[in-house]
């Protein structure tokens, strides 16, 4: 019995995608996160080039992201209580609209414009629903086994990986030709991505109903230790974030911004590839210990960067670091889920956690980066990087993450 505990089978992700509900599932997903991964990158482009304020559309991109994270948990209540259908239904129409909106008040000048882009950014933002927190939720719900879960939340993040690369190449391509349709690239997401989505019934988890009751009887945000997991997520977020800005930053200073993009790439490069090679193998292991060792691996990679200098030392130091992205992330959405009964909120504060920690890492980053100038400022990032990798130490270790992660009888 315990070798069979200690040595599952192992679950490739060709036998995760035998059937075809779930090859449709990875697909349509992809599709649905365009507006997450591209959505800030096109309001920019499009607001920029009609107004030619790119502090107007850096206001407009603020706030939209401020009201999807402020929004995003709600709707992933609903679809707990209400199903996912419903929700993704009328959403994703009125997302859909505010984007196609944009792309009109951007395309038409008048002084209806500054205001008609502010609205139209903060509807879209309060529309957006975490797709990844939804897929991965009825991935939970497909393949109740724990071994099977978690190699399907590492190909998950391997769609990720693609998906932040993809939309932004695709919406700079649309960009070249007109400024103000970058944002018919994101509109798909919700136009096509969340209609094919909620028309999958045969994956998705059955609603909870008004009460909202899991099966462990408790909200997904007072279960044992998953407040715990929310902050770690944040300070994993404050990681990323810090180091996009910084590499940004220092790259431009340089006289040579492209390397930030090439140091970027790298990142999703080496994330991706550690889910591809070694998804199916980290599957096998219980997420409590995968989520602190990649992490350990991803911020000890972290103290590179402030040694590594310009160009390509850089962009090697970023690429190690990216291995331990994806199984760190994976696992930590894989551990919240059992905790949370594989609930849409419980998954989806990760992510709003995460993206409040961007925020505040692209903000400190930013600011240390005014002031210093040099590699030094990574320092902040390996801060960031033991704060998080502290609190993911105690979020699984002692007796709540042992106990949390087990379903009552």
């Amino acid at each position: 019995m315990d070798a069979q505990v200690s040595h599952p089978a192992r679950v490739s992700y060709r036998t995760l995608l035998i059937p075809r509900a779930r090859r449709r599932l990875v697909v349509t997903g992809a599709l649905s996160r365009l507006p997450l991964a591209g959505a800030g990158v096109a309001i920019v482009l499009a607001a920029g080039g009609a107004t030619h304020s790119y502090g107007l559309a850096g206001t407009a991109s603020a706030l939209y992201v401020i009201a999807a994270s402020v929004m995003a948990p709600l709707h992933a209540r609903r679809m707990d209580r209400m199903g996912q259908r419903r929700v993704l239904l009328v959403a994703g129409t009125a997302q859909a609209a505010a984007f196609a909106s944009l792309m009109l008040v951007c395309r038409t000048p008048g002084w209806w414009q500054v205001p008609g882009i502010i609205t139209a950014a903060a509807v879209a933002g309060a529309a957006q629903v975490d797709i990844g927190s939804a897929v991965r939720a009825r991935w939970a719900h497909a393949v109740p086994d724990r071994v099977s879960q978690q190699t399907a939340f590492l190909l998950e993040s391997v769609v990720d990986e693609l998906m932040f690369i993809l939309a932004p190449m695709a919406i700079t391509a649309v960009t070249s030709a007109q400024s103000w349709a970058a944002p018919a690239v994101v509109l798909l997401g919700p136009a096509v991505g969340w209609l094919l989505l909620a028309g999958q019934t045969g994956t998705a988890p059955p609603p909870l109903g008004k009460g909202g009751a899991h099966p462990a009887g408790r909200r997904p945000t007072t279960m044992a230790g998953s407040r715990a997991l929310v902050a770690a997520f944040v300070g994993i977020g404050a990681y990323l974030g810090s180091i996009e800005i910084l590499l940004v930053a220092l790259a431009d200073a340089d006289g040579e911004p492209y390397w930030a993009g090439y140091a970027l790439a790298a990142w999703a490069l080496g994330s991706a590839a550690a889910a591809l090679l070694a998804g199916p193998h980290l599957g096998r292991l219980a997420p409590e210990r995968v989520f602190v060792p990649a992490m350990a691996w991803m911020t000890g990679c972290g103290l590179l960067l402030p040694l590594a200098g310009p160009k390509l030392p850089l962009v090697i130091a970023c690429f190690l670091a990216g291995i331990g992205a994806a199984p760190s992330l994976s696992s930590g959405f894989s551990l919240l889920g059992r905790r949370t009964a594989g609930a849409s909120e419980g998954m989806s504060w990760a992510s709003s956690g995460m993206g409040a920690g961007t925020t505040i890492g692209a903000f400190s980053g930013g600011w240390l980066a005014d002031r210093t100038g040099s590699g030094a400022a990574f320092w902040l990032c390996v801060v960031f990087g033991a704060a998080a990798l502290t609190i993911a130490w105690r979020a699984t270790s002692g007796g709540d993450a042992g106990t949390a992660a087990q379903p009552s009888a």
